[in-house]
């Protein structure tokens, strides 16, 4: 019997584990509904919202190319994340383009793998991008 509880706890401890890492790169990406986008969003009232959501959630901005910001996010002084945003009046994605210590695998089949607080932080990035977009100031 202690065998199997042994077992048991050693399975669910390798499957937390393995939860814990390698979860799929997220795809950020927005098209505005046309109702949205009836409210005259311009390219650079997008430009100024996304840059309020990355200096809200502690995201560095650069921009190497009219209509895409490059944003970085370091944590704990360990972890860094480089995503790129290409935006025009009434669409925008935030896509992967570089990590430290966020173990970023690419795959054979294309996709790519990585530590889900990847996907945590760019979500939290996107939220605040989307009711930036959505707020009468934008």
């Amino acid at each position: 019997m202690k065998k199997y509880l042994l077992l048991t706890v050693l399975v669910m401890t390798l499957a937390a584990i393995g939860c814990r890492f390698g979860q799929p790169v997220g795809t950020f990406a927005y098209d505005f509904p046309s109702a949205e986008a009836s409210k005259n969003i311009s390219e650079k009232k997008m430009h100024d919202a996304i840059v309020k959501a990355c200096a809200d959630t502690g995201w560095r901005v650069s921009e190497p190319s009219s209509n895409t910001i490059e944003a970085t996010i370091m944590v704990r002084n360990k972890h860094t994340v480089v995503v790129s945003i290409p935006y025009t009046a009434s669409h925008y994605s935030i896509n992967y383009k570089a990590s430290t210590n966020m173990e970023y695998k690419a795959k054979s089949d294309g996709s790519a793998v990585i530590h889900p607080n990847y996907n945590k932080w760019v979500g939290i990035l996107d939220q605040n991008i989307r009711r930036n977009v959505a707020s009468s100031e934008y």
